[in-house]
């Protein structure tokens, strides 16, 4: 039977110079274990971005390999993927009738590239056929297939669903226009509830990563593809936690810190990184706060401070990098305390306040600055202590009372300013003392009490604001 298979990074030639050609113990494994796939349909291997790219075709241009194989008796594995499957390194024992023998393949599917199933399109689906030993496999033909990537193509991708989309990213997101216009697609489908769970299930968020890592200097592609992944991972019930959580184990984190690295002068680049990071490491169970471990040893927190100094002006890129400092700096244990003075060092508290100062009107960069203050400023050793105090230094006070004074009506800005201005104050030495009595000076007494009486019914504002005040007295 005539077979496709792709060599993904490695050119065919270079796969069938090796004494041992194709070789199962080479595989990285997959939906059945350590074995070589081969597909009934080209699309698969294409679309998996398992085929091997062209070098200087712009990724218009792939490689394939046709392979004869001897596949014998196949263990018929329909739709079924489990860890069990995923483990396999040879077919199981052919039970039924005498006498027992050993399968020679393995069949499933029809599969999607990265998802189980066909999908409602079915597009880039295929029967897969799995093989475990090199002696059933012979390399009969070496093709090259060309993508025509026009306009037209670009702009029935901008036209496509959620499944079909995906899809297209998966098979051509090498070619910088697919990639862009299909994360864009993504992006603004993916800002409505319903899609995002669906553009998940057909592996958009591998495909995203996979796009942003291939353009890494195509600052369009950077941006439409963080937009996509803030808009998939928002969500904090559990299917957005998972989704989270999936971005992450796709490399989402290191790839967004490289677009914010790569574009720093990009306001629409720094804008949707920052969100981007922000939702996909929201979060507070155990798994969250790994997510925000992994997000700063990727670098994240050196390139939010570096997008709220160099946008100072850009409202929406401060709210979005006030957003991610907070969430990437929430945590209480020791990794967390080591991110909160890692944020200090950088430089962090400082920006946020020049963030509040320079937008004392938008409610939500007064919000999720004051978080990002609560959070980095939060702590009762001596290293908290200081960065408290160097927040007292840089103007924390009085921003946050302005924050409480200019919104008296929004209750998120009242609670999370008042948490703010509580872990700012808080000590118990001289120089907490001065604090206070500064806050006091700057009208915090009175914001704390217009924050109470504005929210009678809001818990969260009275539990904080009740906090302050007693700090206060």
């Amino acid at each position: 039977m005539l077979l496709f298979h792709g060599t993904a990074e490695r050119a065919a030639t270079d796969v069938l110079a090796h004494q041992n050609g194709l070789d199962p113990r080479f595989s990285n494994g997959g939906f059945y274990g350590q074995g070589i796939y081969l597909a009934e349909d080209p699309s698969y291997p294409i679309g998996g971005r398992y085929a091997h790219r062209i070098s200087g075709s712009g990724g218009s241009r792939v490689q394939l390999l046709i392979v004869k194989a001897a596949l014998g008796s196949q263990q018929e594995m329909g739709q079924r993927i489990s860890a069990e499957t995923r483990a396999m390194r040879m077919p199981d024992v052919r039970v039924e009738g005498p006498p027992r023998l050993l399968y020679n393949s393995v069949r499933g599917g029809p599969h999607r590239p990265f998802v189980s199933g066909g999908g409602e399109n079915g597009c880039d689906a295929s029967i897969v056929h799995v093989v475990y030993e090199s002696r059933q496999m012979y390399p009969a033909y070496v093709i090259e297939v060309e993508m025509e990537m026009g306009a037209e193509v670009v702009a029935a991708v901008r036209a496509m669903g959620v499944a079909a989309v995906a899809a297209a990213l998966r098979a051509h997101g090498s070619v910088s226009r697919v990639a862009l216009a299909a994360c864009g697609r993504l992006g603004r489908l993916c800002a409505e509830v319903r899609n995002k769970q669906a553009a998940a299930d057909a592996g958009a968020i591998e495909a995203i990563v996979a796009a942003m890592q291939a353009h890494p200097q195509v600052a369009d592609v950077q941006q439409n593809g963080c937009c996509a992944m803030a808009n998939v991972c928002c969500g904090t019930d559990a299917a957005g936690l998972a989704r989270k959580q999936r971005a992450a184990d796709a490399g989402a984190f290191e790839a967004i810190v490289a677009a914010l690295q790569a574009h720093p002068q990009d306001a629409g680049v720094q804008q949707q990184g920052c969100l981007a990071l922000g939702n996909v490491c929201s979060g507070t169970d155990a798994a969250g706060l790994a997510r925000n471990q992994r997000a700063a040893d990727a670098g994240a927190i050196e390139v939010v401070v570096a997008a709220l100094q160099v946008h100072p002006q850009v409202a929406v890129v401060q709210q979005n990098g006030c957003g991610a400092m907070a969430n990437v700096c929430l945590g209480s244990d020791a990794a967390a305390i080591a991110r909160k003075q890692r944020a200090a060092d950088a430089g962090a508290i400082e920006a946020i306040v020049v963030a509040l100062q320079a937008h004392p009107q938008v409610a939500v960069v007064q919000q999720n600055g004051c978080q990002a203050m609560a959070n980095v400023c939060s702590g009762s050793d001596a290293a908290a202590l200081a960065r408290i105090q160097r927040a007292a230094d840089a103007g924390g006070i009085e921003v946050a009372v302005a924050a409480l004074q200019a919104h008296p009506q929004v209750a998120v800005v009242q609670q999370s300013g008042c948490r703010a201005m509580f872990n700012v104050c808080f000590g118990s030495d001289a120089a907490a003392r001065a604090r206070r009595q500064r806050a006091v000076t700057v009208g915090a007494t009175e914001a704390v009490a217009g924050a109470m009486q504005a929210h009678p019914g809001d818990a969260a504002v009275q539990r904080q604001g009740q906090r302050l005040r007693d700090l206060l007295a």
